[in-house]
């Protein structure tokens, strides 16, 4: 006789804990997603709300259903009174048939078991298919939750705010006001003034002269400012998860530095004592210094005083650095907010950096314009498509085609909507292949990184890319022993981004196609734009359109593991953007001559010969 299943049964606390985790876990997904929607210049919050109720009632019927899951009349008609019309159930009809097509009914095994491993369950068949039904269950609530992302009706800030208020009627009248003052911060004791940090930190500040050691020296000097040694605790922390690089670690040093200069110079020591003016006047003084600010080495010795002082030589107008830089220092610092509320400090609750953002000036509309279908036809007329003169001639017409960056990158960029640094940066093992589906893993690597860690993603590859030979490239580069796909990009003695290599490359080509010097600066980044309005016109649904360029974000299992399901229904819907290179002929893969003899970069050479004769 065999022995029954261990734990065959769930506990109503742990089949609610999965719907749970499966709720929230959703809701965060799809809040990034409407956050993303709201930054388009055509953003209608209607029609993302019925979109969401379709995949509502397309979760919650995957759930019930599973392998069997289609709408029936009876379902139907609960659909047209829930709001929805004809239309939208015909557009749910179908992608629920595609999912079904495509297993989507099937959750990935690895996510199922962690839901089960949360609740301390066995992964026995029974808990795997009762966890998946919670799981879409849940998910379809999140997306039913529109309230929440559509009317900014989020019933949690009801208790927040509650909760908020009493926490500063508590608060001793004594202890609300600033006590940052400098003639307060200068009479404390030295023993009331010691800072709440990590002990036996090393402190590294922006200035290699000021790495000093909080067991040794005291903490009112600028380089043991608290401010630094705690924001070097959570540096640490970013880097030993990989989620921040070298390049992020240098920018969030430089702003931790400038600010706790500020600090020190006001005599405000302990960070307890931080409220919102303080942050207020270090955006002043961003707003004041030179646009240079931080490319010298002396800024980091120059009091704010001085470095105000730099500023004012210059007019009004051109003060101050931009607000995207500013926006991504206060960003920084938002950060160490949290960071410090995490350690168990005491922060002003009354901070709240997102008052003191810059605005963008021009609607996204102006500032980065999708392209239009005759751009793009225009650009794969471009004989690096068709057929060029030679390598070094590759917008003269003529019979070689090469299969460099100025080929693939652009076609990769068209479709995939991949930003040019993701494509630039990308690594052969970047190029992966799951149940017959080819597809880039987009994620962190030695050479890029992306810009944030929703980026990181996986994207099937339209067919036309394979077509036109992608993988047979890839194959190639691999063989020769290079570890990037464009190695053409990489000069030796160039830390450029390799994005801004293929512009370069690019630029006189799109003299050709584009003669509007305005519209040409959009190219790049509107492939991006282009092939989200390809997608959305195509009434692909919008978390898999976020799926694609990298809005929505994954959950752990799923940075790390492609899911062949989601590939497959991503591929369908993506065999809907516009084959614009339809017309190019697939021809024998031809490298760069120097790529394949792995020479140095012609470009390189000729940076060196002009250095020495300099």
């Amino acid at each position: 006789m065999s022995e029954p299943e261990p734990d065959l049964i769930m506990s109503r606390r742990q089949l609610d804990g999965i719907f749970r985790e499966s709720l929230l876990a959703h809701l965060e997904k799809l809040d990034r997603i409407a956050a993303a929607e709201r930054a388009e210049p055509d953003f209608d919050p209607e029609a993302s709300r019925r979109a969401d109720r379709r995949m509502g009632w397309i979760l919650r019927i995957l759930g019930a259903r599973g392998a069997a899951a289609t709408i029936d009349t009876p379902l139907a008609d609960e659909m047209r009174r829930d709001g929805l019309n004809d239309l939208d159930i015909e557009e749910a009809r179908a992608t629920l048939a595609a999912m079904v097509r495509q297993n989507g009914h099937l959750m990935p095994r690895a996510r199922l078991e962690g839901l089960l491993a949360n609740q301390a369950v066995a992964p026995t068949m029974t808990n795997l298919s009762l966890a998946q039904e919670i799981a879409f269950r849940g998910m379809s609530a999140a997306a039913f939750a529109t309230e929440r992302r559509y009317d900014g009706l989020r019933i949690e800030e009801v208790t927040l705010r509650d909760a908020i208020l009493l926490r500063e009627a508590q608060v001793p009248p004594e202890a609300t006001g600033s006590t940052a003052t400098v003639s307060t911060a200068r009479s404390q004791s030295n023993a009331d003034a010691v800072p709440q940090m990590p002990t036996g930190v090393a402190i590294v500040s922006a200035s290699p002269d000021l790495a000093l050691d909080t067991t040794d020296q005291e903490p009112h000097q600028k380089g043991m400012h608290p401010i630094i040694a705690f924001g070097e605790a959570m540096i640490a922390g970013r880097a030993r998860d990989e989620t921040w690089d070298a390049k992020t670690q240098h920018q969030a040093r430089q702003i931790f530095a400038l600010f706790a200069k500020l600090l020190v110079e006001n005599g405000l020591i302990r960070v307890t004592d931080l409220r919102q003016s303080h942050f207020a006047e270090l955006v002043d003084l961003l707003r004041s210094v030179s646009p240079s600010y931080g490319k010298s080495p002396r800024d980091a010795e120059r009091s704010t005083a001085e470095l105000r002082e730099i500023g004012a030589k210059l007019p009004t107008n051109k003060r101050g650095i931009v607000g995207d830089t500013i926006n991504r220092h206060l960003t920084f610092l938002g950060q160490l907010v949290t960071f410090l509320k995490a350690q168990g400090l005491a922060i002003d609750a009354s901070i709240d950096l997102a008052l003191l953002r810059a605005r963008k000036r021009d609607r996204a509309r102006n500032r980065r314009p999708s392209l239009s279908n005759d751009d793009v036809a225009a650009i794969f007329r471009l004989p690096c498509f068709t057929g060029c003169r030679s390598w070094r001639d590759p917008f003269t017409t003529g019979d070689q085609v090469f299969h460099r960056a100025l080929y693939f990158a652009i076609i990769l960029l068209y479709y995939t909507g991949a930003r040019r640094e993701e494509i630039a940066g990308l690594h052969v093992d970047d190029v992966e292949e799951a149940s017959g589906i080819a597809y880039l893993a987009f994620r962190f690597n030695e050479t890029r990184r992306l810009k944030n860690v929703q980026s990181i993603r996986f994207v099937a590859l339209h067919p036309e890319v394979l077509r036109l030979g992608f993988l047979d490239y890839v194959k190639a580069v691999r063989a020769l022993g290079y570890g990037l796909v464009f190695p053409d990009l990489k000069s030796p003695n160039s830390s450029s981004p390799l994005g801004d290599r293929l512009y370069d490359e690019f630029s006189s080509g799109l003299r050709k196609a584009i003669s509007n010097e305005a519209e040409r600066k959009k190219v790049i980044h509107s492939f991006r734009h282009s092939l989200g309005n390809n997608l959305k016109q195509a009434r692909v649904h919008t978390e898999i359109r976020a799926d694609i360029l990298g809005h929505a974000g994954s959950g752990e299992t799923d940075e790390r593991y492609c899911d062949p399901t989601a590939l497959a229904l991503m591929l369908e819907e993506l065999k809907k953007v516009p084959a614009v290179t339809n017309h190019l002929a697939q021809k024998p893969i031809q490298l760069l001559p120097w790529v394949s003899a792995k020479e140095r970069p012609p470009f390189a050479r000729a940076r060196r010969r002009s250095i020495s004769r300099g």
